[in-house]
């Protein structure tokens, strides 16, 4: 019931104000979460026990682990708030004249949380013994609307993480999802592409600008140390207006500060292969040597006490990996071999041998807190992260060794905060963030003896081949952030209003060179040995024969043997490295406006609205000065259809990002035992900078792709010796491939929907079940616009009969859906056993699942993107995780995290009769001219995995704690088998990539020391 008829229905019985201040402690304790980045809110309601207001008294609000104090007033209702608290544990004491001292003592105030602390007072003309009341969380949150998981500090610590990496316990929450995508695997939530979530730490964003993952994306082990994390929370749905940059959701991380007492850590864990299972490995024929070494600690105190704290945190790692490659069983496998051995001086030789990989990391964290004053609160922090993998770019096992480079990424980031209470109801905060991550991809491969670098020689897929450095290697690579954030909230009433604004600057500058050194696709591993040996003019013609004359006979046309060749080269002069660099600026602004308001007791209203704008730079050359500029504006007519050319030469920046929020929660019985939520809500991303690249300098002005291949030798001339270059055109090129934006280019944009009701079952036991609902639109498609299917308007039209080649034109013309329900149950508040356990069915569907290649077309034909809808590549429809922590006797802990995710959809090949699962869109074109549709098939990454952590401390010294911890990943040795992306691996152009089996069954043996 609500409190206020608690109070009259206790007052009726005619039990003590003593007994009222007892049973009203007793009730839930934390109210509407107002999902704050950083801090958390402490309000309630005093009353005389006669349920009489208690205005004008004074609430004084102390932190126990630091002292921090905050003293307020209760307004003419009996009401008070205090915003921005630091989190941790507090003590509230309310002093009125004509009333006793009240108190209760242990209220924590969690991330985003609204913690209630509502407090009858006695006259002081009664003689009662004072009791302090210990307050207890409550199990349902009977005002939050979102749909939020929070795992604190004790949870993170406890739980067995492979890699101690805090993004991996994301995947215990509802609604998120790991899938395998192009280039590694993305966090998915709520059905969203992965480049689309919003990381945050400490308030501050923790995203990669031109990526856009998170910060570092799949390559450093970590980026802070795990027992540096004080609190994480999941937001999969029903954010408020506060969050933007995201039509995903929301991960928030709050590291520890220091306290009073001076506390720290100290951590080592190893892996070795001798501990792990790797019998499928070996049966496999790859048979993987392995040792990882994690040690770090933490440490945090006092520096003036109750004022000045510091933390500080540190972890590194140490990994080499020997794995032997998979060597395929054929004669023309054996007959490349022979060739490599002598062909490049021997230093191709072992390209297929074992491989060696290290994974090494450091994380370092230093964070200063310091209570200026009752009213002031400043916050300083420094993180620093450097990770470097050693052949770390292709996990593949049948590509050449020479395919590698080295995996760099290191980052320096300083982000503070400045909290000020400017009155009796008012306070604002200021948030700022100063970052710098690089990301070289650095090659140290051997040479040709003319000095041009010997490529990424190998890969035997059937009857494929390729030759050649692939594009992304070597790559120079930083940005920088600048982020400046402010936010002023007061209470007024029952509301809590907060109104903010942003400005987030990024720049990217990068040298990206290509195909710079060349790239041969070649039909078979013979036709690429007999090309490198005969020389450029060796052609297979369709009559079987083959000869190095650069034709074939008359009736015959050439087939083979080179399917593409590609190379990238300077325009005008300009090297190829000089039209590879480019510095790309990016500004998001935004402002918001929320409200916090409970109408009724059991009533909560979360609403707001956000804006947004992204600011994109402009392509390097401007309009009127682009090689095409007179096909901008133009409108062409052919046999197929009328054409407007897609672009007026600019990048559209999306300044009407306009987005309401609204959450609900209704406590249906007026008990907070029972809960039911809902919210709706628009939502848009950022488009990161790798989608602006191609269509700032690929424009014919600046760089440009050569195109070769054997059937149009005799058009295009012929390509070059295996060792060699096209010398780059002088001038204008003739139809070069170009990138360009469409004129009406938006951000992605998501209406996402959910409602959810959560029950209390036990007095430590609840359960939820929730359904969600996200339609996006306006998601980035890259499409050729000069497709034959359109008639390739565009093709000619300009001087001397010169046009365009491949149109690549930025849209935002495709779209997704996804429907998910989830149900769970979770036990907390039990020090001996807690658990939570989710499962979720789900249907995402969408027509393209391109995040960021701008150089893959991933439809059929370009003139049916209608028949490209259908279940997406994300599309896992069975997730199950669960995680518990136990106390067995003997103080031994067993604690367990179980996840299940059903296998990914693949599309289907109709090639004739010959049916089967399909490598390039094209192969769903049937003979007919019918498309299939996409995705009716399923991978082989079905996922299983059980970890299980078995512990016991041991106490040491005065106030010391040893744990001794033993880890076991993967307990039933699943193959959990990485099955790449639906395209041919011969022709993949992404970065990171992985298949094959995945972790082994491993032992992981540690210690942790706690002071």
């Amino acid at each position: 019931m609500p409190l206020d008829a608690l109070r009259r229905a206790v007052h009726r019985a005619g039990l003590a104000p003593l007994a009222v201040a007892a049973i009203i402690a007793a009730a839930p304790s934390t109210l509407p979460a107002q999902s704050q980045a950083t801090t958390g809110v402490m309000r309630g309601l005093l009353t005389d026990s006669a349920g009489a207001p208690v205005a004008r008294a004074s609430v004084t609000l102390r932190g126990t682990e630091t002292n921090y104090q905050r003293v307020v007033t209760s307004s003419d209702r009996g009401l008070f708030v205090a915003t921005l608290l630091p989190l941790g544990n507090y003590d509230v004491t309310v002093r009125a004249i004509g009333f006793r001292p009240e108190s209760r003592r242990g209220l924590a105030v969690r991330l985003g949380q609204t913690v209630e602390a509502s407090m009858v007072l006695q006259r002081a003309v009664q003689t009662l013994t004072e009791v302090t009341i210990n307050a207890q969380a409550a199990l349902v949150d009977a005002t939050r609307s979102e749909s939020a998981t929070q795992l604190s500090s004790e949870v993170v610590a406890a739980l067995p993480n492979n890699g101690r990496n805090f993004l991996n316990l994301t995947l215990l929450t509802p609604n998120v999802a790991i899938t395998q995508g192009p280039d590694g695997d993305e966090l998915s939530i709520g059905g969203q592409r992965g480049i689309h979530n919003n990381v945050s730490v400490d308030g501050a964003d923790f995203n990669n600008p031109f990526f856009g993952e998170q910060r570092g994306g799949q390559r450093p082990a970590f980026t802070f140390n795990l027992d540096a994390v004080q609190e994480l929370v999941v937001v999969s749905q029903g954010a408020n207006a506060e969050f933007g940059r995201s039509s995903g959701g929301f991960v928030n991380v709050i590291t520890k500060s220091g306290t009073n007492q001076t506390k720290g850590s100290l951590h080592y864990f190893g892996k070795y292969s001798p501990l792990a299972s790797v019998a499928e490995y070996r049966l496999a024929r790859l048979d993987p040597d392995f040792s990882q070494n994690q040690f770090g600690f933490t440490l945090g105190g006092p520096i003036v006490r109750d004022r000045l704290f510091y933390f500080v945190a540190y972890d590194q790692q140490l990994y080499k990996e020997t794995k032997q490659k998979t060597r395929p069983q054929s004669s023309a496998f054996d007959s490349l071999q022979t060739f490599l051995q002598t062909a490049f001086g021997g230093a191709l030789a072992n390209d297929f041998g074992p491989i060696d990989r290290t994974n090494d990391a450091n994380a370092l964290l230093m964070k200063l807190d310091w209570n200026a004053s009752a009213a002031h609160r400043m916050s300083l922090k420094y993180n620093y992260t450097n990770s470097r993998q050693e052949n770390g770019t292709f996990d593949f096992d049948t590509w050449g060794r020479s395919a590698n480079a080295i995996e760099r990424d290191y980052s320096n980031a300083l982000n503070g905060a400045v909290s000020s209470q400017l009155g009796e109801t008012v306070a604002n905060e200021f948030r700022f963030q100063l970052a710098r991550e690089d990301r070289p991809r650095p090659y140290d491969g051997p040479t040709f003896a003319n000095g041009r670098d010997f490529p990424d020689t190998g890969a035997d897929f059937g009857s494929g081949f390729r030759f050649g450095r692939p594009f992304f290697i070597p790559v120079k690579d930083h940005d920088t952030r600048v982020q400046l954030l402010d936010n002023l909230s007061w209470v007024k009433g029952n509301h809590l209003f907060k109104v903010g604004g942003e400005w987030n600057r990024t720049e990217t500058k990068q040298t990206f060179i290509g195909f710079a050194n060349g790239r041969f696709i070649f039909s078979s591993v013979t036709g690429f040995i007999n090309y490198a040996q005969q020389g450029s003019g060796y052609v297979e013609c369709s009559n079987g024969t083959r000869n190095n004359s650069g034709a074939c006979p008359a009736g015959s046309t050439i087939t083979g043997p080179i399917e593409l060749y590609l190379q990238q080269a300077g325009v005008g002069g300009r090297s190829v490295e000089d039209a590879g660099t480019q510095s790309i600026v990016q500004h998001d602004v935004a402002l918001y406006v929320q409200d916090s308001w409970k109408p009724s007791p059991n009533l909560t209203l979360n609403y707001g609205l956000r804006w947004e704008a992204q600011y994109q730079p402009d392509p390097i050359t401007p309009p009127d000065e682009v090689f095409f500029n007179g096909f901008i504006g133009r409108t062409v007519t052919n046999t197929t259809g009328t054409y407007t050319f897609p672009s007026d030469g600019t990048i559209p920046s999306d300044l009407k990002m306009f987005q309401p929020r609204l959450g609900i929660a209704w406590d249906m019985q007026n008990d907070g035992r029972r809960v039911l939520r809902a919210t709706t809500g628009l939502y848009y991303a950022r488009i990161p900078g790798l989608n602006l690249a191609s269509a700032r300098s690929t424009n014919g002005s600046i760089g440009q792709t050569i195109f070769r291949n054997s059937a149009l030798i005799p058009i295009l001339g012929r390509p070059p010796a295996y060792d060699s270059l096209v010398p780059a055109p002088t001038g204008v090129p003739f139809r070069p491939d170009v990138f360009v934006f469409d004129k009406d280019f938006r951000n992605p944009r998501t209406w996402s929907s959910s409602v959810a009701f959560e029950s209390e079952i036990t007095d430590r036991t609840a359960a939820f079940v929730s359904y969600t609902y996200a339609a996006t639109d306006n998601l980035t498609r890259f499409v050729n616009r000069n497709a034959a299917q359109f008639g390739s308007p565009w093709l000619t039209g300009l001087a001397g009969g010169n046009g365009i080649s491949t149109l690549t034109t930025v849209e935002s013309s495709a779209k997704s859906r996804y429907n998910g329900v989830t149900i769970g149950l979770k036990r907390m508040l039990d020090p001996r056993f807690q658990y939570q356990v989710n499962y979720t069915l789900s249907s995402d569907k969408s027509d393209d699942d391109n995040e960021r290649d701008p150089f893959s077309f991933r439809y059929a034909r370009a003139d049916s993107l209608d028949a490209e809808y259908g279940y997406s590549d994300r599309d896992q429809r069975h997730r199950f995780n669960a995680w518990t922590l136990i106390r067995a006797p003997g103080s031994i802990h067993v604690n367990n995290r179980i996840s299940a995710y059903s296998a990914q959809p693949t599309s289907a090949k109709c090639a004739g009769d010959n049916r089967g699962r399909a490598t390039q869109p094209s192969d769903r074109i049937c003979p007919d001219g019918h498309i299939l549709e996409r995705n009716t098939l399923r991978k082989d990454n079905a996922y299983f995995s059980w970890d299980i952590r078995l512990s016991r401390p041991f106490e040491i010294g005065r106030g010391g704690m040893l744990e001794a911890i033993v880890e076991v990943f993967n307990v039933t040795n699943s193959n959990n088998f990485r099955d790449p992306a639906a395209t041919s691996p011969l022709f993949n152009f992404d970065g990171t990539i992985r298949s094959g089996l995945g972790d082994p069954r491993q032992v992981q043996v540690g210690m942790r020391y706690l002071f």
